[in-house]
């Protein structure tokens, strides 16, 4: 897979959310408006799809899209992802995350060579 930077459209019951993202190299990095800072790897199958782990810290008393409630201190979550080989071709991902489901579109900015 092509190393490349994305902007993530994130949407749940209680919101809407947005994101920047290195994915390449086996690495998920980035970031959302929430000042949330993802780190995570990936593993490509035979097939094309990216199958990893994100970790994130939720800051103290921000507003998650899921609805969740806030917590009183940072919050170190861990979710699994899977995206499809072409998971930037404009359709809806649903990201089961511990604290709800996310839905996520991927548009590709620009490849990093």
């Amino acid at each position: 897979m092509a190393k490349a930077l994305y902007v993530a459209y994130f949407t749940g019951v209680a919101g809407q959310s947005i994101g920047l993202f290195y994915i390449g190299d086996g690495l998920l990095i980035g970031v959302d408006v929430a000042t949330m800072q993802y780190d995570g790897a990936y593993t490509t199958k035979p097939d094309g799809s990216l199958e990893g782990a994100v970790q994130y810290v939720l800051p103290a008393g921000a507003s998650l899209i899921t609805g969740a409630p806030a917590g009183v201190a940072p919050t170190r979550i861990t979710t699994n992802v899977t995206l499809p080989a072409d998971f930037a071709d404009g359709r809806v991902i649903t990201i089961e995350t511990p604290l709800g489901p996310v839905n996520a579109k991927f548009e590709k900015l620009k490849d990093i060579p």
